[in-house]
Formats: structure tokens, C-alpha cells, sequence
């Protein structure tokens, strides 16, 4: 009977201990598992209804973005580019306060930056029109009005924060930013967080931006730069007047992580 006990004893015994070396091989495995980087492309627009505290109003506001980056994933997990997932079924409408007024903002799209997807909106045209762009300036200062002009039209304008993509937590990024408003000019700061978007108009003196050549840009049309040394929770930062001249201002922006 004592050697049953025992036998029984030493059999749980060893069961157990495979057990853990299994187990440990696995997790040995899954933390050893090499990752590759791919090139990914996610597109999304956002548009802003401005109400009637604004002086662009009843005019509107559409922020298109496309961004390029490097994803880090695990061989065999990648996910296909889904053009199915219509940007329709996506939108969200929400009434938010910039500089103290109120906007609906309506998003379009994954905003977030782990699904590939394209703008299911795009036309041959688009991307036609966007690879003659490449040949055209890179930069185009506002002739419209000065640069002090500007500072004091800002004052009263309107922010767009736009996050960048990256599985890395510092990076560099090339952009393009364009307006096809020719009586205004934009600002853009490539920023820390989300955060510098109420700071910009709340609290200026804790307003923070990089401040390295090519990460900020003030009184353009058109602005390309390239910014290095980015956290993984910046962004840019654009802002504009508030006297959009159009019914639908369009704000263009590429990046690019290099």
C-alpha cells in the first residue's frame, strides 16, 4: 500500500515538473519570437461643422490625413488591407469646445493605427492628383497678410491635433501640410501630446512644441519638414483663423515615418 502511495506520489511529482519546463519553453518561445516591420498606410478624415459662436460660420472644415509608417508586428499576425469596413459605419459625431466655441466634429475612418485601411472614399483621381502634387513646392508662405497679422488672427482661431503612427518610442517623421484656402495661413508645431491642443489657447505660457528646425512652421500654405527625435504620443499641431473664406476649407496632411 506504501509503495502505491509513493509510486502515486512520485508520479504527480514528475507531471508537475513537466509541466513547468513546458510551460517555460513556451513562454521561452513566445518572448523570443522575432518581429518584422512592414510598411503600413491608414487614411481618415475629419470634418468640423463650425456653430454659430464662430465667425466662420456656417462654413466647414475638413482635415484629411494620410500617414505612412513602419508597424512592428509578429510574422503570420498581419492584418490584410480592408477596404470593406466602409468609413460611414464608423462615424462618430461629437460636440466639442476648441478656444472656448463650440464645433461638431464628425470622424471618419480608423483613427486608431493597428488596422491597415484605405479612405474608402479615394478615387483613381486622388491619387493621381496627389503624385502630380509631388512635383509642385514644397513650400508656400501666406503672401496674404504678415506673420504679426497672423499672430494676432490666431488668438481667435482654430486647432486640429493630429496624432502620428509608430512602434518605436521615439521616431522621426516627414510632412506636408497644405491649405486650399488662399486667404489664410496656417501654423503647424509638431507637439509632445494631445494636451498642447487646449494648452495652445488656454494656457500659452505652458504651450510646448519641438522646437528643432523643421518641426514648426508659422504663417504657410504649404509647409514640408521633417522632425526627428519624436515621442510616440506626439503629433502636429495645426491652427488656423477663424475666417475660412470657403464652404469647405480643405487642410491636406501627409506623414511619413523615415
Amino acid at each position: 500500500m506504501k509503495i502505491a502511495i509513493i509510486s502515486m506520489m512520485l508520479g504527480l511529482t514528475i507531471l508537475l515538473s513537466l509541466s513547468i519546463v513546458v510551460d517555460d519553453a513556451f513562454g521561452t518561445f513566445r518572448e523570443s519570437r522575432d518581429t518584422i516591420k512592414i510598411s503600413q498606410t491608414n487614411e481618415y478624415a475629419n470634418y468640423v461643422h463650425f456653430q454659430p459662436e464662430w465667425k466662420s460660420y456656417p462654413r466647414n472644415l475638413i482635415v484629411d490625413v494620410t500617414t505612412t509608417w513602419e508597424r512592428e508586428i509578429i510574422p503570420g499576425e498581419e492584418e490584410q488591407s480592408d477596404i470593406t469596413k466602409h468609413g460611414a459605419k464608423q462615424r462618430q459625431n461629437g460636440l466639442q469646445y476648441v478656444n472656448s466655441k463650440p464645433v461638431v466634429v464628425v470622424q471618419y475612418d480608423y483613427r486608431d493605427c493597428e488596422s491597415q485601411w484605405f479612405h474608402y472614399a479615394k478615387t483613381g483621381l486622388d491619387f493621381i492628383g496627389y503624385s502630380l502634387n509631388f512635383f509642385e513646392e514644397n513650400t508656400i508662405p501666406n503672401h496674404a497678410y504678415s506673420d504679426e497679422y497672423q499672430k494676432q488672427k490666431l488668438q481667435n482661431g482654430f486647432a486640429q491635433f493630429v496624432p502620428i503612427c509608430t512602434s518605436k518610442e521615439s521616431t522621426n517623421y516627414e510632412y506636408t501640410v497644405s491649405v486650399n484656402d488662399d486667404t489664410i495661413g496656417f501654423d503647424v508645431y509638431f507637439v509632445p501630446s494631445y494636451v498642447q491642443q487646449w494648452y495652445y489657447f488656454l494656457y500659452p505660457e505652458n504651450f510646448e512644441h519641438y522646437s528643432n528646425e523643421g518641426c514648426f512652421a508659422n504663417n504657410f500654405q504649404k509647409f514640408s519638414g521633417i522632425c526627428s527625435g519624436v515621442d510616440k504620443n506626439s503629433g502636429l499641431l495645426i491652427v488656423v483663423p477663424d475666417e475660412l473664406s470657403r464652404p469647405m476649407t480643405k487642410i491636406s496632411v501627409n506623414l511619413v515615418e523615415t
